[in-house]
């Protein structure tokens, strides 16, 4: 049976500490709210590297006198202005703090979700905050405030807010990003300790390899700026291999727990981490199997188009041999420092398909490209064949794969280069 915590108002501070619970058999405490009662659930959030749970989200569950449940969504649609709406998100706030408090945590982080728009429009201070993690013996250190910066039109407000919340000494999590108006300029603006990506993106990243690429580079970026990363909302398999393969620093969603009034803080996870990171080096080898075999068929007619051009100095020429695949784009010659000194020469079979909206780049002439892994893997490993990882090429705007050599003529050293066509799988 679950205590009774009394419903907050607006003006209150938060309740007294309760008595020191045993945190094994202790009930959870509930309270009341429009004729509902409402209680807490935790999720678990998982820091991949350590495969256990370091954080759990607290989330509001509601049910009508005869115990059917009621969404949250319509729970939090029944405050009718600013004021009502910052005393329910307070009253959820203060049962989440007290039963994570009442359950062995270790030194877990508990995330809240706060009503940012609210809390702007409102403009309440800190204290009720500080006032709560006493009465609860939570060490600020340990909670992570989640907002969604999207909602906020007032800016400065939330930004001073946040600094109030950082001098307390909570960490900040950004949530929902990439979702709505995400914009990473907010991101460099509020500096947050941690970003939740919107599980939309895990969902389209588990579908596409262009929206998994986009996710690898949003997490690199955020990265940059300091945040670490939770990618939220996974439900598979497949979709924790993507957020590990974008190298997320943490994940959570059903695939892993549902959410539960109990924490069991002893639950191991590391035989599914471990197995989640085997099988993403799996994933990365076979990718580079796949790689191997895709240019094999090719790799023969490329040594002789560089054998041929070591002879007759004629990129032309030399192309012309490589043309016979469907899947050659273009070729082109590099000098040691990365610039091109040959015109692109494209297959015939190319040609029909270029794209003219793209004709300021389709002419590579003196362009520079000693910043490519083709060219400086090349250099770093004379005579041996490279294989370059599928990416877009700035001459069409197409994904491609390069194939490239050095090759020595008369003491000077170039590259030869093929482009070849890669479609996604």
């Amino acid at each position: 049976m679950l205590n009774t915590l009394q419903p907050l108002h607006y003006d209150q501070p938060a309740p007294a500490r309760p008595p020191a619970p045993d945190r094994l058999t202790d009930p959870m405490i509930s309270t009341r709210y429009r004729g509902l009662s409402l209680s807490s659930h935790f999720q678990p959030i998982f820091s991949i590297a350590h495969g256990r749970a370091v954080g759990y989200e607290g989330l509001i569950r509601a049910q009508q006198a005869d115990g059917m449940a009621e969404p949250p969504a319509t729970l939090l649609a029944m405050p009718s202005n600013g004021r009502e709406c910052l005393e329910l998100d307070r009253t959820c706030r203060t049962l989440h703090v007290h039963n994570f408090a009442r359950q062995a945590t270790g030194q877990a982080w508990l995330f809240l979700n706060l009503n940012s728009q609210y809390l702007v429009s409102e403009q309440p201070d800190i204290g009720f905050t500080r006032n709560l993690l006493q009465a609860s013996g939570i060490a600020a250190h340990r909670l992570v405030i989640e907002i969604i910066e999207s909602e906020v039109s007032d800016h400065a407000q939330l930004k001073r807010f946040i600094s109030h919340l950082r001098q307390l000494g909570c960490l900040i999590a950004i949530d929902d990003f990439g979702a709505g108006h995400s914009n990473f300029d907010r991101i460099w603006d509020l500096e947050p300790d941690i970003v939740k990506i919107d599980r939309r993106l895990i969902q389209d990243a588990g579908t596409s390899r262009r929206v998994e690429r986009i996710l690898t580079g949003i997490v690199s970026l955020l990265h940059e700026a300091g945040s670490l990363v939770v990618v939220e909302g996974v439900e598979s398999e497949h979709e924790a291999l993507v957020a590990i393969a974008a190298n997320a620093d943490m994940i959570q969603g059903f695939y892993f727990a549902r959410p539960q009034a109990r924490i069991d803080a002893g639950q191991s996870f590391a035989n599914t981490f471990d197995s989640l990171l085997r099988g993403q080096q799996w994933k990365s080898v076979k990718r580079s199997a796949d790689l191997q075999h895709y240019v094999r068929a090719i790799e023969g007619l490329f040594r002789q188009a560089v054998a041929d051009f070591a002879t007759h100095q004629q990129v032309e020429l030399s192309s012309g041999l490589l043309f016979s695949d469907p899947r050659t784009v273009r070729c082109y010659l590099l000098n040691e420092a990365g610039y091109q000194v040959s015109r692109n020469v494209y297959a015939p079979h190319y040609q029909q398909q270029m794209n003219a909206r793209f004709a300021p780049l389709l002419c590579g002439d003196n362009a520079n490209w000693s910043h490519r892994h083709y060219h400086y893997r090349a250099l770093k490993q004379p005579g041996v064949i490279q294989i370059s990882r599928p990416y877009l090429s700035v001459a069409d705007s197409r994904m491609c794969i390069t194939v490239s050599q050095t090759v020595k003529v008369g003491g000077t050293l170039y590259v030869f280069c093929c482009d070849l066509d890669w479609q996604e799988p």
